[in-house]
């Protein structure tokens, strides 16, 4: 948020105050998904897996995959629209278009990491994170050794 800000404000020493960005990162149109809508998707899923369950006790091949179908387009769904801690993410803000191109590029590049050095690819798959905070975090317990 705070290269955003610096890039839209014009061209000054000093840059925003903490309160500026809080306040542009609480902007948006709202949660991405109200609570009736999170409800529905919910009660949608538990239907879903109980008809999983019996079309494959009925060794209904199509009708389960119709179902694992739906269950995992309902689940990304639902991802999408919470954050961590089941937090509601919203939609338009500032912080959560930052959020996604951020997460968007670095996805990027660790795939074209993952094209030339398939041992470094996996080591950063396992050890960076996105969302609203990045990270570089490798397991202590696992040290890693850089050769050029």
């Amino acid at each position: 948020m705070e290269l955003v800000a610096m890039e839209e404000r014009p061209r000054t020493m000093d840059g925003p105050k903490r309160s500026e960005m809080v306040l542009q990162a609480a902007d948006g149109t709202g949660p991405a998904l109200d609570i009736k809508a999170k409800e529905a998707y919910r009660n949608r899923l538990r239907d879903l897996e109980e008809e999983l369950q019996e079309a494959e006790a009925w060794r209904d091949p199509e009708r389960a995959a119709r179902a694992r179908y739906e269950i995992d387009f309902l689940t990304r769904e639902l991802a999408g629209a919470v954050g961590l801690g089941g937090r509601d993410r919203t939609t338009g803000s500032d912080a959560e278009r930052a959020r996604v191109n951020v997460t968007r590029s670095v996805k990027a590049a660790l795939a074209r990491i993952r094209q030339l050095s398939p041992a470094l690819g996996a080591h950063l798959d396992r050890t960076v994170r996105t969302g609203n905070f990045c990270s570089y975090n490798p397991d202590p317990r696992l040290p890693v050794s850089w050769q050029l």
